[in-house]
């Protein structure tokens, strides 16, 4: 027990490593409950891509709020409201994914969510191909970079206790 706090609170995983978006994206996913950093990557994206739908899934408004500011509306910008948690992003994202055909997607988030997002993802939707796209880790790291990080460790160790999601 001592080591996996020790692992939760001195841990270096997630550490993930940028790579370029291998084909056009077919939607653009951000995911809510980040920062300004999930607004500003979105707005990059959404100009280099400027036919890719962005749904906005478990947000509470701040996410849309930042984008419609950057200029993104409908009929491109589709909301999913509710969703409260990563595994609520994926499954209450559904209705966009079964009204169009989406076989390629690029999910935005925080830096350390990235592991445990695309694996939440790749499990709700198979047929998939799924990428993350996200700001690097700020350094040195804010105080909320760093107790996010510490957290994203509990929590794949939960997802992966609960959904049988493998993030590691």
């Amino acid at each position: 027990m001592l080591v996996f706090g020790l692992w939760i609170l001195f841990g270096s995983w997630p550490s993930p490593k940028r790579s370029t978006i291998p084909w056009t994206p077919d939607a653009i996913v951000v995911l809510g409950g980040g920062d300004q950093v999930r607004v500003r990557e979105t707005t990059r994206l959404a100009a280099q891509f400027p036919d890719a739908p962005v749904i906005v899934t478990g947000d509470g408004g701040e996410i849309e709020r930042g984008l419609r500011e950057n200029q993104l509306t409908e009929p491109r910008l589709l909301i999913e409201p509710d969703a409260e948690s990563t595994w609520e992003n994926a499954k209450l994202s559904a209705p966009f994914f079964s009204d169009r055909s989406f076989d390629q997607v690029v999910l935005v988030t925080n830096w350390f969510h990235v592991p445990r997002a695309e694996a939440v993802f790749r499990k709700q939707y198979p047929g998939v191909e799924f990428v993350t796209a996200w700001e690097p880790a700020p350094e040195p790291l804010t105080p909320w970079d760093r107790n996010s990080h510490r957290r994203e460790r509990l929590a794949a160790v939960w997802y992966l206790m609960r959904y049988r999601v493998w993030s590691f």
